[in-house]
């Protein structure tokens, strides 16, 4: 969801739920789910085109002994370890290991490298945004 998506609640918090309007916009046949499939990009990743110009999602395999994968952004990003285990280093030395399951938060102008034997996902916002 981009930022100024709406929320209409179904009934899965204690917050207001709008029966009515739920009732009015969902639909209750079967559908075929568009599946993104991600496509290779210039920095050894696949990227998986969003329909929100302002995010960026990229998956990186990450093999035992090849060559770091350098994670510069120009703002935040969040990297999310979905498989085996992934090493984060910064410029400054610094060393995180994210096991199955776990995320580092890197801030806005960091650089950070990522190699491994796992997989990793990068969400990130994109070089260029739309204004």
């Amino acid at each position: 969801m981009a930022n100024s998506d709406n929320v209409l609640r179904c009934g899965l918090t204690p917050k207001h739920v709008d029966v009515p309007e739920l009732l009015r916009v969902v639909r209750f046949e079967p559908t075929t789910p568009d599946v993104l499939r991600p496509e290779a990009d210039t920095d050894d990743a696949e990227v998986y085109a969003t329909p929100a110009a302002e995010f960026r999602l990229a998956r990186y395999a990450l093999a035992a002994g090849s060559v770091p994968h350098r994670l510069d952004a120009h703002g935040a990003q969040i990297l999310l370890c979905t498989a085996g285990t992934a090493r984060l280093r910064g410029e400054d030395g610094t060393e995180l290991t994210l096991a199955r399951g776990e995320s580092a938060f890197v801030r806005a102008g960091e650089r950070v490298s990522a190699d491994g034997e796992g997989t990793l996902f990068r969400a990130s916002v994109p070089a260029s945004v739309p204004e």
